[in-house]
C-alpha cells in the first residue's frame, strides 16, 4: 500500500493540475457560477453524492456478507470510504487500499478481488443502463437503445452460467499471449466473484448500482436548476451516466478530462451554451469526484492513525 504522504503528494500534483486546468479554460465564469449555488444547492448535491456512496457502500458490505464476513460497520464504512482517496491515482490504487485494511480483518485478497470485480460490473452495467436515458432524450435515437438493453441481458445471462465459466478457463488455462494473459486474469477474478453472480446478489446488486448512480446524475439537474437552466431530469441523469461510462472506457485515472469533455459536449448539445455547460460540468464534478477524495482522505488519515495506536500482532493479516 502507497505511504499517505505518497497519496498526499500525488493527489496534490493532480489537483492542482486540475483546477490550473479551470482557471486556463474559464475559470472567472466558473467561479461566479458556483457563487451563484447557494448553501442549499450546495448541501443538496453534495448530499446526493452521500447517497451514492451510502448505497454502493451497502452493496459493498452485503457482498462479504454473503462470502461470510461479518465486520463492524462503521470501520468497515471507513476501508471502503478510504479507496476513494486514491480515485485519481494510476492503477485504481484505491482497491488495493481496501485490500490491505479487509486483510487485517481476516478477509481473504481473494475474496476482496471477487467483490470488487462484481462492484466494477455492475457499475458498468448500472452505468451503461442509465446512459440509455440521454439516447432516448434525443429524438430518432430511440431504436439504438435495443441494442445495449440486448448486450446487458447477454452479460448478466453469461456470467450466470457455470458452464461458460468452466469453458473459459479450460481456454485460458495456459496463456502465450498478452491477451491470453489479460483473460485469464479475467476469467480467474469471474470465478472469485462468481457467488455474487447469482441472480439474486447480481440483480440486488444492479438494482442498488442504478439507484446510486441516479443520484449523482439528478446533482446535475439541481446545479442547472440553479443556474437558472432549464435541462429534463431524465437527460441529466443520462449525460452524468455517458459522461462517466466514457471516462471509464479512457482508462484515465478517475476519467480525468474525458468525462468533463464528455459531459460538458453533451450538455451543449441539449441547448446550454459553452461556457455556462463547462461551469455545470466542472460544479458537478467538484460535488462528486473531488469530493470522495477529500472524504476517502480523511478516512485513509483515521484508519493509518488508530494502526499506528492500536498495531495488530505479527500475523495479523490473512494473505490468502
Amino acid at each position: 500500500m502507497p505511504r499517505l504522504t505518497t497519496v498526499l503528494v500525488s493527489l496534490l500534483i493532480a489537483a492542482l493540475l486540475y483546477f490550473t486546468l479551470i482557471a486556463g479554460i474559464d475559470g472567472q465564469r466558473t467561479w461566479a457560477a458556483m457563487h451563484r449555488l447557494d448553501w442549499v444547492g450546495w448541501i443538496s448535491i453534495l448530499c446526493l453524492s452521500l447517497c451514492n456512496y451510502g448505497l454502493r457502500f451497502a452493496r459493498w458490505h452485503g457482498y462479504l456478507r454473503w462470502l461470510g464476513h461479518a465486520l463492524p460497520i462503521g470501520r468497515h464504512l471507513l476501508i471502503y470510504i478510504s479507496g476513494f482517496a486514491l480515485t485519481t491515482t494510476p492503477g485504481k490504487a484505491g482497491e488495493g487500499v481496501r485490500a490491505v485494511y479487509l486483510a487485517r480483518r481476516r478477509v481473504p485478497y481473494a475474496h476482496t478481488v471477487a467483490a470488487m470485480f462484481a462492484e466494477r460490473l455492475l457499475d458498468l452495467l448500472s452505468i451503461l443502463l442509465l446512459s440509455l436515458l440521454a439516447i432516448v432524450s434525443f429524438t430518432g435515437y430511440v431504436y439504438w437503445v435495443l441494442a445495449p438493453l440486448a448486450a446487458i441481458a447477454i452479460v448478466l445471462w453469461t456470467m450466470h452460467r457455470r458452464s461458460l465459466l468452466r469453458a473459459a478457463q479450460q481456454r485460458v488455462a495456459e496463456p502465450q499471449t498478452f491477451v491470453g494473459h489479460v483473460l485469464h486474469v479475467f476469467v480467474q477474478a469471474w470465478e472469485r466473484a462468481f457467488v455474487l453472480l447469482s441472480w439474486k446478489p447480481l440483480l440486488g446488486g444492479l438494482a442498488l448500482g442504478c439507484m446510486a448512480w441516479t443520484a449523482e446524475g439528478v446533482s446535475v439537474y439541481l446545479i442547472a436548476g440553479k443556474l437558472g437552466l432549464a435541462v429534463a431530469l431524465t437527460l441529466a441523469i443520462g449525460i452524468y451516466a455517458t459522461s462517466m461510462l466514457i471516462g471509464a472506457l479512457s482508462f484515465i485515472p478517475g476519467g480525468l478530462g474525458s468525462t468533463e469533455a464528455a459531459m460538458a459536449l453533451l450538455l451543449k448539445l441539449s441547448g446550454l451554451t459553452a461556457g455556462i455547460a463547462l461551469s455545470v460540468t466542472l460544479i458537478a464534478r467538484i460535488a462528486t469526484l473531488w469530493f470522495a477524495v477529500v472524504l476517502g482522505l480523511l478516512c485513509l488519515a483515521l484508519l493509518e492513525l488508530d494502526h499506528r495506536r492500536h498495531p495488530g500482532p505479527a500475523g495479523e493479516e490473512e494473505i490468502s
